[in-house]
């Protein structure tokens, strides 16, 4: 009886001996795993940082590809009848196809040469263009400052020439128009000598004395005309009528803008 208890214990104490033992190698296995799952990882992570640090983010090496040959360029087909053409091939709707693809390439009709001088082209025109239109607006502003310069030089000169303050000044050059015309007028003939004389008298009066040498003309060409007609009249015999001198505008005596009505006496 004493052996069967001392048996029993004895195998009781193998078993929960060996359970210790599977246990422990277990537990060594499980830290092994683990260990080299880490060491695995922190590996394949030292060498992509190595790899990106000596070679960069993109690494230069050439990656060798297996060649593929580009598809042949469809072409025109023969005509064909309906009978000679496959199943599931249909070459003519191939050809317009490409045909189609052809023509919404917008430069497919260009040519290299205007391709490659094209852009310069246009940059040298605008250039011209811009400079012309600033050349054209310099021209246009400096002609018409000029002629504003001239038109206001102008007045100041007429207003200074017909100014009542400067009445000596005026007839001296009055004096000088008259000169000149003399001195343009010599040397060809008494008429030339006088026509000359007058067209400088009027032109220096004209700009001077407008009022007065407007009178003076009117009546010199007055009197003159009136002369020579009644030698006309006495030569030839005849009796031509003249019209009497208009009186100007100036002239006329200044209208009050009433009607003073004349009413006829009254019979008793």
């Amino acid at each position: 009886m004493k052996e069967k208890i001392l048996k029993a214990e004895t195998d009781s104490y193998d078993y929960e001996s060996d359970k210790e033992i599977i246990q422990s190698y277990e537990l060594v296995g499980s830290k092994a795993t683990t260990t080299y799952g880490d060491l695995y990882f922190i590996g394949t992570v030292w060498v992509t940082a190595m790899k990106s640090a000596l070679l960069g983010a993109r690494s230069l090496i050439p990656v060798v590809e297996a060649a593929s040959p580009p598809p042949p360029t469809p072409t025109k087909p023969p005509p064909m009848k309906y009978k000679e053409l496959s199943m599931y091939k249909s070459p003519h709707n191939e050809y317009k196809e490409h045909l189609e693809e052809k023509e919404k390439c917008p430069e497919r009709n260009v040519k290299i040469m205007r391709r490659f001088l094209l852009p310069y082209v246009s940059i040298i025109r605008k250039g011209v263009q811009a400079n012309t239109c600033k050349l054209v607006l310099g021209v246009r502003d400096g002609m018409c400052n000029l002629k504003k310069s001239i038109t206001e030089s102008k007045k100041q000169f007429t207003a200074t020439m017909r100014d009542n303050e400067n009445l000596t000044i005026r007839r001296v050059v009055v004096v000088a128009g008259t000169g000149i015309g003399f001195l343009l007028g010599g040397g060809r003939g008494i008429p030339r000598r006088i026509f000359m004389t007058g067209a400088g008298a009027a032109t220096a009066g004209a700009l001077c004395f407008p009022k007065e040498t407007d009178e003076a003309f009117r009546t010199f060409t007055y009197y003159s005309g009136k002369t020579i007609l009644g030698i006309a009249n006495l030569v030839c015999g005849r009796d031509f009528g003249w019209r009497e001198r208009l009186p100007c505008k100036d002239d006329l005596p200044v209208s009050t803008g009433k009607i003073v009505g004349q009413c006829p006496p009254k019979k008793n």
